[in-house]
């Protein structure tokens, strides 16, 4: 029987935010990315459990999951003052960065004080985590527990994409004006994306109204039926779906898209799971 004590919640989050707060610097907006980033990691480690509770998980694993959405951007930090932006290149990539920095450098015995404690499969299962969680697609090399904790903080961080593409401005969250999304045309393969149950990617969008859908795209890899109802009864989702667009024959096109997309998520009438 696994210790449900072994992670000391209060202690990782005050230790993750004190190194969190090295970055809250004023210049160039790094301030406002760091800001931004820690409310999204607290937001991310609740998805986690709450997608773990729903499965039925123990008060052990409920806290791994927690602890691993505290974890999952820790690069974010450094990477905002170094390139004053959240994106990733070939240069700099978050995930992995993270996980080096963690894992092989050792920053987590600051974060977690009883790191030596949890055992070694559940170490590579949080490092795995970790490292993989923005990628496109996971290896097919992974255990059934390294995935099922992939997947979650995975699932745990879309839903939140969904509050922060719905509250974050459509110039911020898109790179266009709300006027540019909703008079453009749908690209084919955002169209297809919906109807083969697949995320949409960057090189799938072509015009404005694409990069919206991307974002109502990304409910086809939610994994689980617990990140599904989550997803839903936070409703932001719902709010992102709740546009129509101005040209007749684009709106009935992305009305069936919705549907197609509430169908996948079990979304009734009036928003409810």
């Amino acid at each position: 029987m696994r210790k449900a004590s072994i992670f000391d919640k209060d202690t990782i989050r005050k230790n993750c935010e004190e190194f969190f707060s090295l970055y809250n610097v004023t210049k160039a907006g790094t301030l406002e990315i760091c800001i931004r980033k820690t409310e999204h990691t607290r937001r991310v480690a609740q998805n986690c459990v709450d997608i773990a509770h729903i499965m039925g998980l123990d008060d052990y694993d409920c806290d791994m999951a927690w602890t691993i959405g505290e974890l999952h951007d820790f690069a974010r930090f450094g990477q905002a003052v170094v390139t004053k932006s959240t994106k990733d290149s070939d240069r700099y990539n978050h995930a992995k960065l993270g996980a080096r920095l963690l894992f092989t450098h050792r920053m987590i015995d600051d974060i977690i004080l009883n790191y030596e404690d949890i055992c070694t499969a559940d170490r590579i299962v949080m490092e795995k985590a970790v490292y993989h969680h923005s990628d496109y697609m996971l290896p097919d090399d992974l255990t059934d527990r390294e995935l099922l904790f992939c997947d979650i903080i995975r699932d745990a961080d879309k839903i939140d994409i969904f509050r922060t593409s719905t509250i974050g401005g459509w110039k911020s969250t898109c790179g266009y004006t709300e006027e540019e999304i909703f008079s453009a045309d749908i690209s084919p393969k955002v169209e297809e994306a919906f109807y083969q149950h697949r995320t949409a990617n960057n090189a799938d969008c072509a015009t404005p109204a694409d990069y919206h859908l991307r974002h109502i795209a990304m409910c086809f890899g939610l994994t689980s039926e617990a990140a599904r109802r989550t997803a839903v009864k936070q409703g932001y989702l719902q709010q992102l779906m709740s546009y129509d667009f101005e040209r007749p024959e684009v709106q009935r096109r992305y009305i069936r898209m919705r549907d197609e997309a509430a169908e996948f998520m079990h979304i009734k009438k009036g928003g409810r799971y």
